[in-house]
């Protein structure tokens, strides 16, 4: 905004807020923390005119002179158009953009100024808006107000609600206000939410004695009544009556208007007041509405158009309806906007739009001329359509996913011919299915109906079948795509086997792999796929679902070589999903590498959306090689990105690395995983703590004059809400806790079930073979043992890894019964683990080794071997095998070393903490880890003050002579 605007925004007039006390001390205590680091966001939520504007205005007041003000408002006319609401917002300010590190510059440029190329995700926009605001910041608070937040388009609510999420301890605060329904609480998830309820009778009084003196005391209890503790219904409907209404000699049931609720009741006076202006002052007002802008010379342009002049906004002006600051044009509250448009009829509405794409200027912004002019457009049009269309690619390339879907399918609506009817409800399905918009997108797809183009069904099919699967309906999702590759192949043989590839990969999540893969084998028998490597790499996946991994691994090598060679060939989302199959075959060492630089790609590129699903893969990948810390701090960072791109199954998925990693540190894994982990000793929640998300905050809620926190203190960014693991791995987790602590017989039940049946995932199976080996002979169960032995040495044998091999001696050690035979396969296991990358388990088998040898009174040798498992389990972390080495070097009559001070350096940092260290120890800045990590280069400092005293420095320089591995 410019400064006319904000000006502008402060100077008028705020509303009455009687009743609204606690709230107004809550949200002055947001913009107060802002001036100490400490600001944050909330979300107002409430009807239309319970006070929502009016609070918002009382903030731009109060941060007046101080603060830097940025403001904008939803319109429901522009909410198709993306970043209509952050080119708005920070049009104004992209001038202090230059400090941004260039993609994240490229990136907000790319969005705002219609100009120039866009590039990146959305999540990189508001990180690049995170950026912005920080670096505004540095010369004085930013508060930045949103009213009409459920208007607003996707992708700028995707944007802000990043930034608002990962502001830190910063001098930024952020408040939004939206209606109360479902969409708007489920569409914030983490932020504070302040809830305004309707006023008491005691407050509505006080409110119309002062706004009305002069009523009469029955009509002041009429009005009371009829607004429904609405504080602009209360106002509107006094300031809306006759004299002989003021004083009783005449009814209100005249007006007619009883029946209606509160917010509807103060939408009819806004029509009525508009219905009486000059019908040019009313054509005037609906192109404004139309118009998401604020720009007074084009509205005064297009409106010139429909027969209107700029003198015309006079009568609006005298009524109180606009007013007009700068450059600007304000409406005095969103209910008299929407009484602009919906009030006006259909023809004037599509005169205002077709004004406003006739008064575009030349060069300006393409996508908001071909909205207008779709809404100008009534039955088919081609010309409207394409132009559209067109329009649908340059939102594609601003990363406006919903943006695109809505264009497409706007432009299906204008399209007469059947066909390319269809083709454009495809490719909006598409759109929609990548925004996340998952019912709208099988919405589109039943709409787009039968389709003869290969590259259509691939798509639809591709879309139903993700939608399918989401809604846990992965056989159906493998049928769809089936089906599909039957009708491609014949036409487009690479297509085809893509969608192969993809049935062989619905096919792990169905209710039974096994069938499922034979179904998909035989459907697909006779098609002829060219040889095409992918090809190969889907039947390398059915080969092991149906139990052969020996000819599966030499096609599953040869697809993720062909993946690795061809990257070039595909963006960043479409390698990521299709590397790192060569897990299954536990190449966990090969697979991470080429991860940490998936990882570096997706830092470098800005990529937020997809890191989430990298950093889970190298989260399971450092968890395998023992690497647990790094496996902690990864999957940390990964659940709160996850969470604050909203891509919640990654979420439980991470949780679910996160729960494994509590259960070998000693940690009964419970229901839910709080992204920040453990608090470290003497740590908590900074002074001026944070909301829980979701909280309402109701009168009594916020600061006591003392300043003395109550049940909510000053809010800002809170917790994340615990996310529930995905069942699996939490069963895993439970299972190897019960293993560490000796609990045999209720490990051997747990592992019992994530190995057998038609349902079981093959890595946490293969996993768990060994486990359940171990546990059946801690209790003298051999014959349950067995068999589980048995397959992962068919296992192990097909896929040839180093570990496999020493894990597969381990296990045949353990079924030994003859001594000589147990100690050569020991002594053979450990030899297998010398640079097999898998620290754990290697001290696992020093550890079982150990107890052996206590057993057969071999001492010294056992006291070397467990010694060397405490030191490593020490230093992964896993308390609970550690305590094990521990009870057994006692055993022996040896003390346990304690673990020297060094050793426990990194524990003392929280992963955040940790994160930022190792970035700062190579000389990087606080602003180029800030762009690494996606945080604010102020929350970066907040961060390395408080790792300094753990680690007993005082400045960054002395960070790399620490050992931070």
């Amino acid at each position: 905004m410019t400064d006319a605007i904000r000006a502008g925004a402060v100077d008028r007039e705020t509303a009455a807020l009687s009743g609204r006390d606690h709230e107004q001390a809550y949200l002055e205590s947001l913009l107060a923390g802002t001036r100490s680091s400490r600001g944050g966001a909330v979300m107002i939520l409430g009807e239309a005119g319970s006070g929502k504007t009016a609070l918002l205005d009382r903030c731009a007041s109060t941060a007046a002179g101080e603060a830097r003000l940025l403001r904008c408002t939803g319109v429901q006319s522009e909410a198709a158009l993306p970043y209509a609401g952050l080119q708005v917002l920070l049009r104004g300010a992209l001038d202090r953009a230059a400090n941004l590190p260039d993609r994240q510059l490229r990136a907000l440029r790319g969005v705002i100024a219609a100009d120039d190329a866009p590039a990146g995700d959305r999540f990189q926009v508001g990180a690049a808006t995170l950026g912005l605001l920080d670096d505004l910041a540095e010369e004085r608070p930013v508060v930045v107000l949103v009213d009409d937040a459920h208007w607003l388009d996707l992708e700028t609510v995707d944007a802000l609600l990043f930034t608002a999420r990962r502001l830190g301890m910063g001098r930024v605060a952020m408040v939004f206000a939206a209606r109360d329904d479902a969409a708007a609480r489920e569409g914030a998830p983490g932020l504070p939410v302040l809830h305004l309820g309707p006023l008491g009778d005691t407050e509505a009084a006080a409110l119309l004695a002062d706004r009305a003196p002069d009523l009469h005391a029955a009509v002041g209890n009429r009005i009371i009544g009829l607004a429904q503790g609405n504080p602009l219904a209360l106002v509107e409907l006094a300031g809306a009556l006759t004299a002989a209404q003021r004083d009783g000699s005449e009814p209100l049931d005249a007006r007619e208007i009883a029946v209606l609720p509160a917010s509807w009741r103060v939408r009819r006076i806004f029509d009525e007041r508009i219905r009486a202006l000059p019908a040019p002052t009313r054509l005037l007002l609906t192109v404004a509405a139309a118009d998401d802008t604020g720009d007074v010379a084009l509205v005064v342009a297009a409106g010139e158009r429909t027969g209107a002049t700029a003198g015309d906004l006079g009568p609006a002006e005298a009524a109180d309806l606009v007013r007009v600051s700068g450059r600007r044009l304000v409406f005095r509250h969103p209910l008299v906007r929407a009484a602009a448009y919906q009030g006006a009829v259909l023809a004037e509405r599509t005169a205002a739009h077709r004004a406003l794409a006739e008064a575009a200027p030349p060069g300006g912004d393409m996508g908001r001329r071909a909205w207008h002019l779709a809404a100008a457009t009534v039955g088919y049009d081609e010309e409207v359509a394409a132009e559209l269309a067109g329009s649908a690619e340059l939102f594609r390339s601003r990363g406006g996913r919903a943006a695109v879907a809505a264009a497409y399918r706007r432009a299906a609506r204008l399209t007469e011919d059947q066909e390319a009817r269809s083709l454009r409800l495809a490719a909006a399905s598409a759109a929609a299915a990548e925004a996340g918009q998952a019912e709208l997108a099988g919405t589109l797809a039943d709409e787009a109906g039968p389709v003869s183009s290969p590259p259509t069904v691939a798509r639809l099919a591709s879309v139903r079948a993700a939608l399918e699967h989401r809604q846990g309906r992965a056989e159906s999702a493998r049928l769809l795509l089936v089906e599909a590759t039957s009708e491609v192949t014949a036409h487009r043989p690479a297509m085809g086997a893509w969608l192969l590839f993809e049935s062989a990969a619905m096919a792990w999540d169905a209710p039974d792999p096994v069938a499922a893969a034979h179904d998909t084998r035989a459907r697909s028998a006779g098609l002829d796929f060219g040889g095409h490597p992918v090809h190969r790499g889907a039947a390398g996946v059915l080969d092991v679902l149906t139990g052969d991994p020996a000819r599966a691994a030499a096609a599953i090598r040869e697809f993720a070589g062909y993946v690795v060679r061809t990257r070039h060939e595909r963006g960043l989302i479409d390698h990521v999903r299709l590397h790192g199959w060569d897990m299954i075959l536990g190449e966990y060492r090969t697979v991470h590498d080429e991860a940490v630089a998936l990882e570096l790609e997706c830092r470098t590129e800005g990529a937020v959306g997809v890191l989430p699903r990298v950093l889970l893969r190298l989260a399971r990948l450092r968890l395998f090689l023992g690497r647990h810390r790094d496996a902690y701090t990864t999957a940390v960072e990964g659940l709160e990105i996850a969470r604050d791109t909203g891509q919640h199954h990654l979420a439980t998925m991470l949780s679910g690395v996160l729960a494994v990693l509590a259960a070998l540190d000693g940690e009964e894994p419970g229901d839910g995983v709080r992204p920040g982990g453990r608090l470290q000793p003497g740590e908590g929640i900074p002074s001026g703590g944070r909301l829980q998300p979701g909280d309402e905050v109701r009168p009594g809620d916020g600061p006591d004059p003392a300043g003395r926190p109550q049940r909510h203190p000053y809010p800002g960014i809170p917790p994340i809400p615990p996310i529930p693991p995905i069942p699996i791995w939490l069963t895993r987790a439970q299972g190897l806790l019960d293993l560490g602590l000796g609990r045999y017989e209720r490990a051997l039940q747990r592992f019992a079930v994530l190995t057998g049946g038609p349902h079981r995932h093959l890595m946490v199976s293969v996993h768990s073979l060994p486990d359940q080996v171990e546990a059946a002979v801690r209790i003298d169960r051999a014959a349950d043992a067995g068999p589980a032995a048995e397959r992962f040495t068919h296992w192990a044998r097909a896929t040839g890894t180093a570990w496999a091999e020493a894990v597969e001696l381990r296990c045949r050690a353990l079924l030994a019964t003859d001594d000589t035979e147990a100690e050569e396969l020991y002594e053979r296991a450990l030899a297998a683990h010398e640079g097999d990358g898998r620290p754990f388990e290697e001290a696992r088998t020093r550890l079982l080794y150990g107890e052996w040898l206590r057993r057969a009174k071999r001492r010294a040798a056992a006291r070397d071997a467990l010694t060397t498992a405490l030191e490593s389990f020490e230093r992964m972390p896993a308390a609970a095998w550690a305590d094990r080495a521990r009870t057994e070097l006692r055993a022996v009559g040896a003390a346990p070393a304690a673990p020297s001070p060094s050793a426990d350096l990194v524990n003392r940092l929280t992963a955040q903490e940790l994160r930022v260290v190792r970035l700062a120890a190579t000389g990087l800045s606080n602003r180029d880890i800030g762009a690494r990590l996606f945080l604010s280069p102020r929350t970066v400092g907040y961060h390395l003050s408080n790792a300094y005293p753990k680690l007993g420095v005082t400045s960054r320089a002395a960070l790399g002579a620490l050992d931070l591995a």
